[in-house]
């Protein structure tokens, strides 16, 4: 029985407690053979084609250029020196990992209908939190039908008419339901092509799609905007229309995805549809005294598979960064012995200030295709916040010698550690 409140789910569901652990044991275990830690990672993490714990084999990824990219950009090795006596400045360094943790017949759906200008509303059930995932829905439409985002209208989610979907958690919504998109996308875009080829003859592989119009490799100067037939339809000789409104129809379900295994090994199946890696290290300057720490420099590098839209994964890099350094410096809820909350508001629970954010974040963007990916995109959503725990714990290491093995990392801890560590000298 306790009387503190219950834990739920939270951004990265789990991972970042079991990569704090393993990552730091990771590097005391770099230390113990005198190897340098950047380069212990590089030798033996899991390379495309390795086998999983559970035997499964790991999706094509650029885990070791994260691990290049990432240590070069904070001069992995250079250590700087403080400019303050009070202050050491340790490296500290982490991959990481995660896979879409969901049943294998969780599945998206998509609807997209043409209108009288050849805009375009798309209907779908994800919910953008902040990710950008209505950008990128656009962006995947737009780039197979050849119609700019901006004209593509995404429509929220309403249970009375919007398609279904399973649920927007697990980084899985660009890879599932961008699939889903893709899908309807190329439904559309195959009506057209097939009501062009009734009409006009041309062969349907001499058919694409360019600016909002249909054009044929075998007739240069056949140009059809799609505004012109996408819901009238077209009108031949005689008089008669062929065609009508354009809707398409996309789904996708990972049906590779198992659960079941050899009961006798616990091995096979394929239980997690993919893996999104990456690697990430910072410079973090600590007051000696006081245990107060700023990170001066960080960088992280995820493979995106195929990054659609740049600015959002560098921009989910900043902000997952962040929040990863905010739950493991800051936030902390204190309780007293008959579990009453000791801080429950913003002035006695401590979070990021404009004056807390590191000097310099540097967001790297790897790309290794996803093969069943939308345009070879997978999820990033989760993953930048998870290496900010061990990373933290490794620098302080370097800086001082002393291991913390607890969240969050305040700054009391680690002042009470180095005064616990020189007691026992």
């Amino acid at each position: 029985y306790t009387n503190l409140p219950p834990g739920g789910p939270y951004r990265g569901f789990g991972y970042s407690e079991m990569l704090f652990g393993l990552e730091s044991h990771i590097s005391r275990m770099a230390h113990q053979l005198n190897m340098d830690e950047v380069e212990f990672r590089r030798i033996n993490a899991i390379k495309p084609g390795d086998k999983t714990a559970y035997g499964a084999k790991m999706n094509p990824s650029g885990l070791q250029e994260c691990i290049d990219k990432a240590a070069k950009a904070i001069d992995w090795g250079k250590k700087p020196i403080s400019e303050d006596p009070t202050k050491v400045i340790g490296q500290g360094f982490a991959i990481f990992w995660k896979a879409p943790a969901m049943p294998p017949n969780a599945s998206s759906s998509a609807f997209l209908k043409f209108n009288e200008d050849a805009t375009i509303n798309l209907l779908i059930s994800g919910m953008d939190i902040g990710q950008g995932y209505q950008t990128v829905m656009a962006q995947i439409a737009g780039e197979i039908l050849s119609v700019p985002p901006a004209k593509i209208r995404v429509e929220t989610p309403d249970t009375d008419r919007n398609p279904y979907e399973w649920q927007t958690v697990a980084s899985h919504i660009t890879w599932s339901c961008g699939n889903a998109v893709k899908n309807a996308a190329l439904d559309a875009r195959e009506q057209i092509f097939t009501l062009i080829h009734r009409v006009y003859h041309f062969p349907l592989d001499a058919l694409y799609l360019e600016d909002e119009a249909v054009k044929c490799k075998t007739d240069p100067a056949f140009i059809l905007p799609l505004k012109n037939f996408v819901v009238e339809g077209i009108m031949t000789e005689d008089g008669t229309f062929k065609g009508g409104p354009i809707n398409g129809r996309g789904m996708f379900m990972p049906e590779f995805a198992s659960t079941k295994d050899n009961p006798e090994t616990s091995q096979g199946g394929h239980p997690n549809v993919h893996y999104t890696v990456g690697a990430a290290g910072l410079n973090l300057e600590i007051d000696q005294e006081t245990g107060k720490m700023k990170v001066l420099k960080v960088a992280l590098a995820i493979d995106a598979g195929k990054a659609i839209n740049p600015d959002l994964v560098k921009g989910q890099i900043t902000g997952g960064l962040l929040q990863g350094l905010a739950t493991v410096l800051y936030e902390d809820m204190r309780f007293n012995e008959k579990g009453k909350l000791l801080n429950p508001n913003l002035t006695d629970y401590k979070i990021p200030t404009a004056k807390d954010v590191p000097e310099e974040i540097i967001p790297i963007i790897v790309e290794v295709p996803q093969p069943d990916g939308p345009f070879g995109a997978r999820g990033i959503g989760e993953h930048t916040m998870l290496p900010a725990a061990p990373m933290i714990a490794n620098a302080i290491e370097d800086a001082l010698g002393i291991r913390i093995k607890s969240l969050p990392i305040t700054a009391e801890k680690v002042a009470l550690t180095c005064l616990r560590e020189k007691a026992k000298q």
